[in-house]
């Protein structure tokens, strides 16, 4: 009895020091996550402030592609407008032309009565005068000739001057629709010119716009993905505040039982000491009947059996294999099945049938269990194995069986395979993280030698 009493004792007293040193590893843990855990809302507001000024600017890029799209309809109608009136303005030029046309055939009539009236005065009127008339070098000149000639009769003389008239009328109107014409194709030039310039401005608008709405993506991914970081980071801190209250706990349990058990040891040793004297008298009373003394031997208690391993457990990690199947990407360096981008590939991918069981590595408590951006359907398992923290991510799920919160054991069913999220095909997405998980996944490391593979 002394021996078990002792014995109990000492197993309460060892245990505080091993209680202490995980409460002090929790802390540490607790404390570095609540740090990151504040980074991530910094960068979150930091992300928060981006994305309204981006989204500002879009919205005033749209606003300035509305005022050009006015605009250029404005000048596609003064295109058309100009087109109209050059399009008018050739028909006028054109009719012009046709009067002029018109009044040179005129003009020729004119002329044969013109020379009928000259050969009567070639017999009437005296060789200088017809000499004067005849050595015209050209019509305009014979025309000058003729209008200065004394016996041209009036009715003749008021026939050329009207038709010299109309003449340069007709050659005025068509100089002033010439011109006119030239003016109005060099005001539709300069209203095309206008709109392609525009055309091109409109273009970079649209081209700045279509950047910008990529960039307001990126910015809203990164803040739901921000948000779901939070989200695992203050439900681990939940989860390691329970667990610090759980040991705080059996600290205080393990010092009352030390203390029950110190003063039960002393109150039996106390006992001890009496019945030892009385054994003690008793047996100088008894001397001379008992000549020798019988000692019992001590039983060995039978050796302890060893408990048994889980067969699909690393005996050397302690690590339950999430599921079976092979090896589809390995951790470490690979190109996004996706993007075709290098990247580091922060886990292993098992492929195996859509809907088969996966199972919990370790033991542990459930940090997140819900779908979240780009691991699909996903469960987050915190485990405490030897005073130091772990942490498995189970992704793509096709269907989750457990909650946030929940505890579960090595083995235990936590969803099935599937092929949600960014995902190329059915397959487990495993990964172990020594420590918290954090955003980038700077603890990850190959899950490969821990579950055997």
């Amino acid at each position: 009895m002394k021996r078990s009493l002792a014995l109990g004792l000492c197993v309460s007293l060892l245990a505080m020091p091993v209680m202490a040193t995980e409460k002090d590893t929790l802390k540490a843990r607790q404390d570095r996550l609540s740090n990151e855990l504040e980074e991530s809302k910094k960068a979150q507001a930091e992300t928060d402030a981006e994305l309204e000024v981006t989204e500002a600017e879009r919205d005033a890029v749209q606003t300035e592609i509305h005022v050009v799209d006015d605009r250029l309809n404005d000048l596609s109608e003064q295109i058309a407008i100009q087109q109209h009136e050059v399009d008018t303005a050739r028909e006028e030029l054109e009719a012009t032309r046709q009067q002029l046309s018109v009044q040179e055939e005129y003009l020729e009539s004119q002329k044969e009565l013109l020379n009928e009236r000259l050969r009567v005065l070639q017999v009437h009127e005296d060789t200088s005068y017809l000499q004067v008339i005849f050595e015209s070098r050209s019509f305009g000149d014979f025309v000058t000739r003729v209008m200065t000639a004394r016996t041209i009769a009036e009715q003749d003389r008021e026939l050329i001057h009207n038709y010299m008239s109309e003449m340069e009328r007709l050659e005025s109107l068509e100089s002033t629709q010439r011109t006119q014409l030239s003016f109005i194709k060099q005001k539709e030039r300069e209203l095309v010119i206008t709109k392609q310039d525009l055309d091109r401005t409109a273009e970079k608008k649209r081209d700045l716009l279509v950047e910008l709405n990529e960039q307001v993506e990126q910015l809203e991914l990164e803040k739901m993905t921000r948000s779901e970081e939070q989200a695992v980071m203050a439900e681990q801190n939940r989860i390691i505040s329970e667990q610090l209250e759980a040991i705080a706990t059996a600290e205080r349990e393990a010092a009352e039982a030390a203390e029950r058990a110190k003063r039960e040891a002393e109150a039996r040793a106390a006992e001890e000491r009496a019945r030892a004297a009385e054994e003690q008298a008793r047996a100088e009373a008894e001397k001379r009947e008992a000549e020798t003394e019988v000692t019992v031997p001590e039983v060995a208690p039978p050796p302890a059996q060893p408990a048994e391993t889980p067969t699909n457990v690393s005996t050397s990690t302690g690590f339950v294999r999430p599921v079976s199947g092979y090896v589809s990407s390995p951790f470490g360096p690979r190109n996004n099945p996706l993007t075709g981008v290098p990247e580091i590939h922060k886990g292993i991918d098992l492929v195996n049938a859509q809907g088969t069981p996966i199972v919990a590595s370790a033991p542990g408590v459930v940090i997140k269990a819900a779908p979240a951006t780009g691991y699909g359907n996903v469960v987050f398992v915190s485990h405490v194995m030897n005073g130091e923290i772990w942490t498995t991510v189970y992704a793509h799920l096709n269907a989750i069986t457990v909650g946030a919160g929940q505890q579960v054991a090595a083995g235990q069913t936590v969803g099935t395979l599937g092929n949600t999220g960014w995902s190329t095909g059915p397959h487990l997405h495993f990964e172990l993280h020594r420590g918290k998980w954090a955003p980038g996944q700077p603890n990850a490391i190959d899950p490969a030698p821990y579950i055997g593979y």
